[in-house]
């Protein structure tokens, strides 16, 4: 056996500021976290003679607590030190605040002060220290200055030229006159640097006046931290400030949650230059995720082939977990940018483009500083634009300005990617993740809201769409028509049947495929599961027979699903009771291992209907697919899904479907609307089907057991009840 220590060979130092830190701008951004660490009040960043490379120096001045010898000789000296971030023997994060602001450290992983090699190559660090001294209860008893400041100077160039680390040795000057002291009445460090590596831009100042401007959270409090940049000219002049926007947003939206995943929001739709159309508001209305984390979790446990009793164990044990990452606040201020709503809340679109041009997406904070690279300019981390292709009633990333802001000291399973490019993609980020996704689809519902009522207000003054103009076909018409004629009459009514005979094929055309599409679709997607599932039980030695059974059964149930709807049907009698076991059947397997009670009650008075079967069935199922999903997202160890079958006092027949799930949040207008849904992945497009198919057969409802419960529904069906009227001559 043979040992030999790692020797560093003495570049790997420029290699870290180099090739870690990808650009100047987050160059300049390590330096700032050291003197916010460092309990600074400010930190001034100066540009001198920057046009002019070989006399140009970039200077990074603060007030903080400085750096004593020691600490350069233990500390500074010592790459990926973990001063500021240390472990206890389980491996846990000991949290080590600053001694006056008690801010927690964000600089953590002893590397970023190599970082002023992206920007030249030469440094001179000047720091006088002072001792901070406290009490028990970390209260500030005594700042003293220490009597020295310290001068050291780097030439970062020698790293290349010696082949050794420890090849290099580091000199610095312990200055004891006062008078000759840089800090004379403070505490303090100022780095210089020059031989900048490239020279700077206008543009190159603009950009990093905007990541100035955003590496400090909006609830930052200038008194405690400020970030002052200075280029030395009029680089900067006119620069526009996000917060011109902010107040005039339409969309509002802030929602807070705590480590129990409880959330509350508040929200406000309003239009600045447009009184007549009113405004929307919802406040403090607080309710709980977690359960609507569910589903996606089943699904990627799905997926990563565990069991479903693993599956059902791996759930149960999320459900008594607190959220990892302890609070999160989450502001978004959104804008629609059509010309006809822009000049309805600003008389200066141009600007508030180029505003948020530079400053859209979603930006997270620990505390008062930034995370990086969340919310960059091309980083759609949430990927929104990527949803907005799926389902044009998303938002796409350019339409917002948000704020995620996290305790840094709660959120410390949230680990910073040493490149600064976000978080660590680990399972409490997952998690993170989900909450921030969940927490803007319950947003994009509220937008949609009022983004719909908005268009149809507008749509009322604009032109009429190709239906309109047929009906004004059809009115002209009348209009010109001689009524005491019988052969006018006649024409009249030939032309009624016309149209109403064509509105019935089209409408026909296109409800038959949308119904076998999204009855289709969602099986498909559970046997795209399924399939490499097979697969690996017929691999697997020994052969497990009854996994095997259970895999086809599974799938044979997601098959049955798509011929029930393939099948022809046309508008005859149809076996009530016989359907609705059909349509139950198709989802045996998924009712089974969710442990849902199906609860069935048939009016024995009622035999048929008349009805398309595939109509029927694909109602049937979407509605029992929507109370599986929902009823996913609950705690009730008990999950009842109830089909009732009703004879009215006037002989039409009822269908009720009633859950014990969440409920609905909306009213039925927007709960039918296309595309209007609150699922994460959700299409929107399902119980529009249904109350279009209805509009023809008769008439979707929602029920309200606790107003009326003239059907007798048991009290423990305290989630969604609808139910499907058929007309009497149907």
């Amino acid at each position: 056996m043979h040992n030999k220590s790692f020797k560093p060979k003495a570049h790997i130092l420029r290699l870290l500021g180099n090739e870690l830190i990808k650009n100047p701008t987050m160059a300049i951004y390590e330096l700032i976290k050291n003197s916010y660490d460092a309990d600074s009040t400010y930190v001034n960043v100066t540009f001198e003679s920057i046009d002019d490379i070989s006399q140009a120096l970039i200077s990074v001045e603060d007030n903080g607590t400085g750096l004593t010898t020691e600490i350069i000789e233990t500390i500074w000296l010592e790459p990926g030190t973990d001063h500021r971030k240390p472990i206890d023997k389980n491996g846990n994060r000991i949290i080590k605040r600053s001694p006056i602001f008690r801010r927690v450290p964000m600089g953590e992983k002893g590397v970023g002060r190599f970082a002023v090699h992206k920007l030249g190559d030469n440094i001179e660090l000047i720091t006088r220290p002072k001792n901070v001294i406290l009490d028990k209860n970390h209260k500030v008893i005594k700042e003293e200055l220490l009597d020295y400041e310290i001068t050291l100077k780097i030439d970062w160039n020698i790293f290349s030229q010696k082949q050794y680390l420890d090849d290099i040795l580091i000199s610095w000057n312990e200055e004891k006159d006062p008078s000759k002291f840089y800090f004379k009445n403070s505490s303090g460090t100022k780095i210089k640097i020059t031989g900048l590596k490239e020279p700077w831009s206008k543009r190159m100042a603009k950009d990093l006046k905007r990541n100035t401007l955003a590496m400090l959270s909006p609830k930052n409090n200038p008194d405690t931290f400020k970030i002052n940049l200075d280029f030395k000219n009029n680089w900067l002049e006119n620069f526009k400030d996000v917060n011109e926007i902010l107040e005039i947003a339409p969309y509002k939206f802030n929602a807070l949650l705590d480590e129990n995943y409880n959330l509350t929001v508040n929200y406000e739709f309003n239009l600045a230059l447009e009184n007549e159309f009113g405004k929307r508001e919802i406040q403090e209305d607080t309710y709980n995720i977690q359960g609507l984390l569910l589903p996606e979790i089943r699904a990627e446990l799905k997926d990563e082939d565990f069991t479903e009793e693993e599956i059902e164990k791996k759930m149960e044990q999320f459900l008594t977990t607190k959220n990892p990452f302890g609070s999160l606040f989450l502001e978004i201020y959104s804008y629609d940018l059509d010309s006809d709503t822009l000049k309805k809340y600003t008389e200066e679109a141009q600007t508030l483009k180029a505003i948020l041009k530079n400053h859209s997406g979603i930006k997270v904070f620990k505390n008062e500083m930034r995370v990086y690279d969340y919310g960059e300019p091309g980083n759609d981390w949430l990927k929104l634009d990527i949803r907005r292709i799926q389902n044009k009633d998303w938002f796409s990333n350019n339409q917002n300005i948000g704020y995620i802001h996290l305790d840094a000291e709660q959120s410390t399973s949230l680990i910073e990617k040493t490149s600064r490019e976000g978080f660590i993609d680990n399972n409490d980020f997952k998690i993170f993740y989900k909450c921030v996704i969940q927490i803007l689809t319950d947003f994009k519902a509220e937008r949609l809201k009022d983004r719909n009522k908005w268009l149809t207000y507008l749509k009322s003054d604009s032109n009429p769409s190709p239906v309109d103009n047929q009906y004004n076909l059809f009115t002209s018409l009348i209009d010109n028509t001689d009524f005491s004629e019988e052969e006018q009459k006649k024409k009249l009514k030939k032309e009624a049947e016309k149209l109403q005979q064509d509105y019935e094929e089209k409408k026909e055309t296109m409800l038959i495929p949308a119904g076998v599409g999204m009855t289709a679709s969602v099986a498909l997607h559970e046997i795209e599961k399924v399939v490499p599932q097979m697969e690996k039980v017929v691999q697997d030695e020994p052969f497990k027979k009854d996994l095997a059974i259970e895999k086809v059964e599974e799938l044979k149930d997601y098959l049955e699903g798509i011929l029930s709807v393939l099948r022809k049907g046309g508008n005859k009698p149809i076996k009530v009771k016989e359907v609705l076991e059909k349509a139950i059947s198709n989802y045996k397997f998924k009712l089974s291992n969710r442990k849902i009670i199906i609860e069935s009650i048939y009016d024995n008075n009622i035999e048929t209907i008349k009805c398309d079967k595939r109509y029927f069935i694909t109602m049937i199922m979407n509605m029992i697919d929507n109370s599986i999903y929902w009823l996913d997202t609950t705690y009730n160890n008990e999950k009842y899904i109830l089909i009732k079958t009703i004879k009215e006092e006037d002989n039409t027949v009822s269908i009720i479907i009633a859950d014990n799930g969440p409920g609905f949040k909306d009213e039925i207008k927007d709960i039918v609307r296309p595309f209007f849904s609150r699922k994460e992945d959700g299409i929107g497009i399902g119980l529009y089907l249904v109350d279009t198919i209805m509009m023809k057969y008769g008439k979707l409802e929602i029920i309200n057991i606790k107003e009326n419960n003239k059907y007798s529904i048991s009290s423990k069906y305290t989630g969604a009840v609808l139910k499907l009227s058929f007309k009497r001559n149907q």
